[in-house]
């Protein structure tokens, strides 16, 4: 029980610091990817959070 608890919060922190590097990575080519990124990044984050609570919900 406590396993899974802690490999399901590792995975989301983990998925949240791979998209950190990459929205980081699209800024080191330019400013508008940058931005573009930022946005891609929040629409993915936000569907893994109405995943994660429709799982939790059941």
């Amino acid at each position: 029980m406590i396993g899974k608890l802690l490999w399901k919060w590792i995975d989301v922190i983990l998925f949240v610091i791979a998209i950190g590097t990459f929205v980081y990575g699209f800024f080191l080519l330019n400013y508008i990817a940058g931005i573009f990124s930022i946005g891609v990044a929040l629409i993915i984050l936000g569907l893994l959070s109405e995943l994660i609570s429709r799982q939790e919900g059941r």
